[in-house]
């Protein structure tokens, strides 16, 4: 196989306030956008990035890699056009936090929708 293909690198970073070093402020989206060999893998596309933290953080099963939200192994073989994400563990369950709301919900509008039914 010759020629090219673009891929796309996406993660979850943190960007820092100019005059609190250290101090996260808010919850950036980082992407990159590679430019790689026809036949190059998952793992090429991170080593071409020459991130060393994130190289580190899936190392040690901090991040997960998937291709388009599926959980990839890193020897899959990329296509053209393919979206990298590296992703971290959920902050909160989604189970909790819906039943938080509908809590919530139920004490602001006493909404019979919003209630539990005795069977």
């Amino acid at each position: 196989m010759t020629g090219q293909i673009e891929i796309e690198v996406v993660w979850r970073g943190l960007s820092e306030t100019p005059g609190d070093p250290g101090e996260a402020s808010s919850i950036a989206i980082e992407h990159r956008s590679l430019r790689l060999p026809s036949g190059s893998c998952v793992a090429d596309a991170l080593d071409c990035m020459a991130e060393p933290a994130l190289s580190d953080r899936i190392r040690r099963g901090l991040l997960v890699v998937a291709v388009y939200g599926e959980r990839t192994r890193l020897d899959r073989v990329l296509t053209d056009g393919d979206r990298i994400e590296l992703l971290g563990p959920l902050i909160a369950d989604p189970k909790q936090s819906r039943g938080r709301r509908a809590q919530a919900q139920r004490s602001r509008t006493g909404d019979a929708r919003w209630t539990r039914r005795d069977r």
